[in-house]
């Protein structure tokens, strides 16, 4: 049976709606200061809703698992990470327009914003770096989530060196 009315479409719309509004607030250039923030309540509910329609979803109806896993991720580590840097740095504020995707690819940014962009680095500049990695220690790339350069840095990376007072 047909349906005139076009209510089938109800769940595609709806889809379409999260989906743009989620591109919308990953591309804003405001950052997110506080884990109330209404954009962050928008991913909250567009993951509400799709919880839902994989709950009553079979497999052939719903988006593909890794798309989902992909979805969860993002919306699930961006209020992770921002409870966990509140947490820490009560001022902190993210930038979801720059927020890397993946872990890995992050330190592999890191490692190349610690070697001048550097794509053939010698051994000495990648233990250096690896080692500023390692000690929580902030890129020299102005452009990344994980912080601006706050103190003096060694030749190799952002390894602060002595100053000689305790």
């Amino acid at each position: 049976m047909e349906d005139k009315d076009g209510s089938q479409l109800d769940g595609t719309i709806q889809l379409l709606e999260h989906t743009a509004s989620s591109v919308e607030i990953f591309t804003s250039k405001e950052s997110v200061s506080s884990p109330k923030d209404q954009r962050l309540e928008k991913l909250d509910h567009f993951y509400s809703w799709l919880s839902k329609w994989h709950s009553g979803a079979n497999s052939t109806q719903f988006i593909s698992a890794k798309l989902w896993f992909d979805l969860q991720s993002m919306i699930l580590g961006i209020k992770s990470v921002l409870r966990i840097n509140l947490d820490h740095f009560p001022d902190y504020l993210m930038k979801l327009w720059i927020l890397n995707q993946d872990l890995v690819e992050n330190h592999f940014c890191q490692i190349r914003a610690c070697n001048g962009q550097n794509n053939n680095p010698t051994y000495r500049l990648q233990e250096s770096a690896q080692n500023s990695i390692r000690f929580d220690q902030t890129t020299v790339s102005n452009k990344s989530n994980a912080g601006k350069q706050t103190c003096e840095q060694s030749a190799s990376c952002s390894l602060p060196f002595s100053n000689g007072n305790k």
